[in-house]
């Protein structure tokens, strides 16, 4: 059975596509717990597999894809983003007014709401979870950089005091790295010479969320239970079992094999066009806001010259990159941004093909300039590696001798820090801001000096004060003006090449109701509003 949630119908495959030996399948299939399932039977377990181990799970130091169906299940905001929408709803707050200087957000908190500990949910311990992810100061921390302070004039009212207007602040809290609501009792209980809990926060939970982290087994498995003080939707499935298997075809054969109820992203295409025709699997659609693009290093060899790269940006055939990888039923992104993240049309961004130039230019190119080391990020998988492969047979054509290398996650977040003369010339990756506003698209991968995702730290000051002036406007029109001009720089400066807008494909066995997804984060999926059916 198959089901579309959206007219766009792009696929994305983004794992490993190497078929299991017998023998390590047979393992996975002993390793995951309970039997295979008959047709039209379901229990209150839900189980499917990460790719890869996730980082930590503490939401102030938690900054990766990989990982967030656990963050996103044990911990939650003030606000957050309806399915499949930009609309920021109601999360642990349940209203809020903003002062028409956009300086001062009240909201008015959730009564009845408590920590996995015990503790009530209140406006002092949201004082105090701010005050922990300031401290402990890593990545997610950008996003309430711009809060000078907070105030509790009773247990249900939180005043944010922000130092100036910050149109996207609403998208800030409300995105998956947001700040969180982390119990007080739990951080002082636990905390090891003044580490603030991170320690215990490493394989624990301390949230308010639909689920507790209840096993933390790196490399193994995950297992969250279903809280039953939860102020919300209640989960039908009371444990989420979630299995570290890197191999996506292995996810695949536990699933046909009822050890596994959900595969949420990584299928290459062939597998999901075999899995459509499987009565016992539904296969659903649903946009996501990324891209799959091609980053330009810009301080290395030619691509040191702009001239260089704007003729790259033009020689490139997106067409026949984005055809073969992703099948014929993903089209070509034609705008800077991701999909919906601002009106239709706004900053296109689709060059002319033309190899005239660039041809031209490379004649001229001493020959150890003519090779080219492109990369890609070997969580991107198949798709990924079959686009490095076919941009290395186009640039061959074009005169240039490339290489193509698969680099692990953790070598791609530190490009930033790595020498020059070891990054490659050309990243494939995918790209998305951290919220559905286009201030974070620009802030977290062109912004000077910031980390991890800076990947050949890009830079430009004017580019720096229009992504300021449109973070401080006060209108989202306004703001919109400036990320506009924010992308033609981009553009100009020609650091990206961007090939298609992804769309998540998620295959469920017998027993689960309809998907309810979000936009951000990659195969996300609420749990906790999963239902269950008694047949197909």
């Amino acid at each position: 059975m198959s089901t579309t949630a959206d007219r766009r119908t792009f696929l994305k495959a983004t794992a490993l596509v190497a078929v299991a030996e017998a023998l390590g399948v047979s393992a996975l299939l002993s390793a995951c717990s309970g039997g295979s399932r008959g047709a039209g039977t379901f229990g209150d377990t839900i189980r499917f597999g990460f790719l890869a181990d996730m980082q930590v799970p503490d939401p102030d130091i938690f900054y990766e894809g990989e990982g967030l169906q656990v963050t996103l299940n044990a911990y939650e905001g003030l606000v957050a983003y309806a399915p499949d929408s930009s609309e920021i709803v109601p999360g642990l707050a349940e209203s809020w007014t903003v002062t028409d200087d956009g300086l001062t957000y009240m909201f008015k908190l959730r009564a009845g709401v408590t920590f996995h500990d015990g503790t009530p949910m209140t406006a002092a311990t949201i004082i105090k979870s701010y005050e922990r992810r300031s401290s402990i100061g890593q990545a997610p921390a950008y996003l309430i950089a711009d809060v000078e302070s907070m105030s509790a004039p009773d247990d249900s009212t939180l005043v944010i005091e922000l130092a100036h207007p910050v149109q996207p602040f609403l998208d800030y809290l409300a995105c998956p790295w947001g700040l969180k609501a982390v119990s007080p009792t739990a951080i002082q209980a636990h905390s090891v010479n003044g580490d603030l809990a991170q320690d215990w926060l490493s394989t624990h939970d301390a949230g308010t969320g639909p689920y507790r982290i209840t096993e933390f087994v790196p490399s193994s498995h995950y297992t969250l239970t279903a809280y039953d003080g939860y102020w919300g939707t209640k989960p039908e499935f009371t444990t989420l079992r979630i299995e570290i298997i890197p191999d996506i075809m292995s996810q695949r054969l536990l699933l046909e094999q009822g050890q596994l109820d959900m595969i949420t992203k990584g299928l290459p295409i062939a597998a999901i066009e075999a899995m459509r025709a499987n009565p016992a699997l539904t296969v659903t659609e649903h946009p996501t806001a990324f891209k799959s693009s091609i980053f330009l290093n810009w301080k290395k060899g030619p691509f040191a010259d702009t001239a260089f790269r704007q003729a790259m940006r033009k020689a490139v055939d997106v067409p026949a990159l984005i055809e073969p990888a992703y099948g014929p039923t993903v089209a070509r992104s034609t705008q800077f941004y991701p999909a919906g993240v601002l009106p239709e049309g706004a900053a296109p961004d689709a060059p002319d093909h033309d190899t005239a130039e660039l041809k031209a230019l490379i004649a001229k190119l001493p020959d150890g300039d003519k090779r080219i080391d492109v990369a890609y990020d070997e969580a991107g998988g198949a798709t990924d590696a079959r686009v490095a492969e076919l941009l290395q047979t186009q640039l061959a054509a074009l005169g240039l001798a490339a290489t193509v290398r698969a680099m692990p996650t953790s070598q791609v977040f530190a490009l930033h820090s790595t020498p020059v003369g070891q990054q490659p010339h050309m990243l494939v990756h995918g790209s998305g801001g951290d919220a559905l506003n286009a201030d974070t698209t620009l802030r977290i991968f062109f912004r000077t000096g910031v980390s991890p995702i800076n990947w050949f730290n890009y830079s430009d000051t004017t580019l720096d004060a229009v992504m300021d002036a449109g973070k401080r406007s006060l209108g989202k029109a306004e703001a919109e003006r400036y990320w506009v001009e924010g992308a033609e720089i981009v553009m100009g400066q020609a650091w990206i090449i961007n090939l298609c807008d992804i769309e998540d494909v998620i295959v469920t066995g017998s027993g689960i109701g309809e998907i309810v997804h979000t936009l951000l984060g990659t195969g996300m999926v609420p749990v906790n509003l999963l239902r269950k059916v008694t047949a197909r």
